[in-house]
This record gives C-alpha cells, sequence and structure tokens, in this order.
C-alpha cells in the first residue's frame, strides 16, 4: 500500500527531522520583541526549497505593525509559505509559528543550545511549536519523495506573532489572501493522542479605580482608591465570577473543569505612590474566558453591568473598564470532513481513537475559522511544556504525528 512506502520513507528520515528541529532551536525567535525572524526565514527558505516546495515570503506592512504593536514596529515580520500540488481540488494548509516566549529562568541547558537526554530534545520552542512545524515538514516531504500524485494541492506556512495575538502573523496572512485554503491543521502541542477542534476565546481587560490624595495621618481628607477597590472586586467575586462559571460549553475539554467559562480577577494590582499617601488611583487586570456559545459583546457588557450597578451602591466610587485584548472563541464541529479524516488517521497510526477536546487557551486557528476555513489543531508537542522551563519534545512523538499528517494528506486529496 502507498500509506506504508510513506510510512517507511517517514522512518528513515529521523536524522532529517532531529537537524531541522535542532536548527530552528537554535534560532532564538523571541517575542517580544521579534529578535531573529529574518535569520529563521532564510534558514526555512532553503528547507522548503530542498523539499521540492514553490516557496514565497511576504514581509509585513509597516501599517500593520504600527496598528497591532507599535512597541515593536520596528522588528520586520515575515510570513513563509511552500505550496506543492497542480492547482486543482482542495487546499490542505499547514500552519505552525516560529515565535517563542523568552525562556525565563531555572534552565539546566541552554535553551538555545538544544540537547539530546533519553530520547527528549530540550530547548525553547522545541514543543511549542518547532517540533510540530518539523513534523509537517517531514510529512510533506515523505510525500514528495515517494512521488505521491495528489487530488489538490498541499501548502505549508510559518508565521510569527502567535505569542503576543498573531495579529500581525495569521491574521495578517489570511486578511491579505496570501492563502485561502479549505481545510488547515495547526500543530500546536496538542498531545498526539488529542485534537482540538476548537478553543475558548478571551478578554483581557483592566479596571482603574479613582479616589482622592491625602496625607496618611488625615486619611478623612481623601477617598482611599484601594479601599474602593477592594469594594468593587468583592462585588464582582460575589455576583460576577459565579456567573460566569455556571456558563458550561458542550464540547468536551481535556479536563473537566476547562468546559467552564473562567474569570481570573486581579492577575496584576498597581496603585499608590507612597507608603504614606492615601493611594488615589488603584488599577486591577483580569483575565476572561470565553466559551463558543457565548455572545462576545454580551461578555464585555455583563462586566460593565457589574461596575455600574456598584457604583449605584457607592456613589463615591469612580471606576473605568479598559479592554486591553480580546480574541473570539473558535470551533467545528466534530462532523466536519477534516474532524473525521484526521481522527481516523490518529486511530490508524496510534491503534486509538484521539480525543476531540477543546483547547482552554486561544490559538491562531480562530483567524482560519472566520475565513469558513475548517480547522483543527493537533501537534506532536505536550501542553505541559509550553513556556515553561527545560521545555522539552520526545522526537519519537515526530514521526508518529507526521505519519498522521501523511495519512490525512491521502485521505483528505486522494489520489489519482
Amino acid at each position: 500500500m502507498l500509506e506504508n512506502t510513506i510510512f517507511k520513507r517517514i522512518d528513515t528520515l529521523k536524522e532529517y527531522y532531529v537537524k531541522v528541529l535542532a536548527d530552528m532551536v537554535s534560532i532564538p525567535t523571541v517575542v517580544p520583541p521579534g529578535d531573529h525572524y529574518k535569520e529563521f526565514i532564510d534558514y526555512a527558505r532553503g528547507v522548503l526549497k530542498e523539499i521540492g516546495l514553490d516557496t514565497s515570503v511576504v514581509e509585513v506592512s509597516r501599517n500593520c505593525l504600527e496598528k497591532y504593536i507599535p512597541e515593536m514596529k520596528d522588528y520586520p515580520r515575515y510570513i513563509i509559505i511552500g505550496r506543492w500540488g497542480k492547482g486543482k481540488g482542495p487546499v490542505l494548509h499547514f500552519n505552525g509559528h516560529y515565535d517563542v516566549v523568552p525562556p525565563g529562568t531555572g534552565w539546566k541547558t541552554d535553551p538555545f543550545k538544544p540537547t539530546i537526554i533519553n530520547g527528549k530534545l530540550y530547548g525553547r520552542g522545541a514543543s511549542d511549536m518547532k517540533g510540530g512545524i518539523v513534523s509537517m515538514l517531514t510529512a510533506i516531504k515523505a510525500i514528495i519523495d515517494s512521488e505521491v500524485e495528489i487530488n489538490g494541492t498541499i501548502e505549508i506556512s510559518m508565521t510569527p506573532d502567535e505569542e503576543i495575538g498573531g495579529m500581525c502573523g495569521a491574521k495578517y496572512m489570511l486578511e491579505e489572501k496570501i492563502t485561502e485554503p479549505d481545510y488547515c491543521i495547526i500543530a500546536e502541542p496538542s498531545g498526539y493522542d488529542r485534537v482540538w477542534i476548537g478553543h475558548k476565546g478571551v478578554v483581557w481587560g483592566e479596571v482603574a479605580v479613582y479616589g482622592k490624595t491625602a496625607h496618611a495621618s488625615t486619611p478623612w481628607l481623601g477617598i482611599n482608591a484601594f479601599e474602593k477597590m477592594v469594594g468593587l472586586a468583592k462585588k464582582m467575586i460575589s455576583t460576577l465570577k459565579p456567573r460566569i462559571e455556571s456558563k458550561i460549553t458542550r464540547y468536551e475539554t481535556d479536563v473537566p473543569e476547562g468546559r467552564k467559562a473562567t474569570i481570573v480577577l486581579g492577575s496584576i494590582v498597581k496603585g499608590g505612590v507612597k507608603i504614606n499617601v492615601v493611594p488615589d488611583k488603584v488599577l486591577f487586570q483580569f483575565d476572561r474566558r470565553v466559551l463558543p456559545e457565548e455572545d462576545f459583546e454580551e461578555v464585555i457588557k455583563d462586566i460593565e453591568n457589574v461596575i455600574e450597578d456598584a457604583k449605584k451602591e457607592d456613589p463615591e466610587l469612580q471606576a473605568e473598564l479598559k479592554i486591553l485584548f480580546k480574541a473570539k472563541p473558535a470551533a467545528i464541529s466534530p462532523q466536519a470532513k477534516i474532524a473525521l479524516v484526521l481522527k481516523d488517521a490518529v486511530k490508524e497510526v496510534i491503534g486509538r481513537e484521539p480525543r476531540l477536546t477543546l483547547s482552554t487557551g486561544f490559538l491562531d486557528a480562530r483567524f482560519f475559522v472566520e475565513k469558513n476555513v475548517e480547522t483543527l489543531t493537533y501537534g506532536p508537542g505536550d501542553l505541559s511544556q509550553a513556556h515553561v522551563a527545560n521545555e522539552y519534545i520526545e522526537l519519537n512523538k515526530i514521526p508518529m504525528t507526521s505519519k498522521v499528517y501523511a495519512l490525512t494528506i491521502l485521505k483528505l486529496l486522494g489520489m489519482k
């Protein structure tokens, strides 16, 4: 069978995928601010061309940078895309982000000098998500090396800035119609036995509470913004939080608790100017996770209403809500064609049916779903390794995932 030929080819590519992954992890594409992006793109271009893909690089416009990330506008962003096929039939798009979060502290090895220990490659981005990118490349290489003919086009893109919202990455790519696929698989670290059919959305907000400054020895002359903030926060905890957490998604999640809508209050708290001064301004931030079934604007309105109710109860309360960032939830039906095909492919490769779940974090998948692209997230990394010290990927998961991708290509695009 053709799939056996392709699987055997993947099994011969260990030296290839280990080297490419090590090379990619060695390039510190850290965001913020967006370091070494051009170096990564130059390397990736060579990899795509060596595989046999038609390759193009797009520099993100200055206008996009100034609109969404003005503090990083002097760091260019690039999108690279490779294509293979004859242009007829559906387009199956593979996507991965090449940016990584800062390494932080606590590493036992250099985060940008990949180290292999007991079958695991350690380094920042190994799991989230350069390992996923390499799995996609390995699958596509095996398909092309095996001289498979397909009814359609395979694409692979590498985009920046997912870790800061993706506005100048995947969103830009789709808004500018650099690609217009029918199906998309994103290689985020879902785990080899789990498929994310969507993700929650998020609202990040900030509530500023104002008072009146005074000397701490005469506090009756001022209005303590901290005390007012505590009163407002208490109301939000007692009324808003339970109402939010009573909302349950119909989708399965990785753990039962993940099915709830959530809000984290006080993730950042700032205020005051000096120990002996009555604080005249205190602010706190919050993270609100939004279910696919929720109305996004109603989510924000609900928070506004609680603040207004608190003002009615305390005429001295002055508070303002500012929305810092928002990302809509996204999900496709478990019965969508891409979901059924990928599920069957995973089952055939690993020997059991994968769980189809909703990710509690938000992903670039939303940009594809908004364009009516059937989109799933499936990759070799493990979410527990994302953003942590001593991040690693189990190298044996890369060919396993590559076989799933290759089989999906065969099942979805068919053969002539």
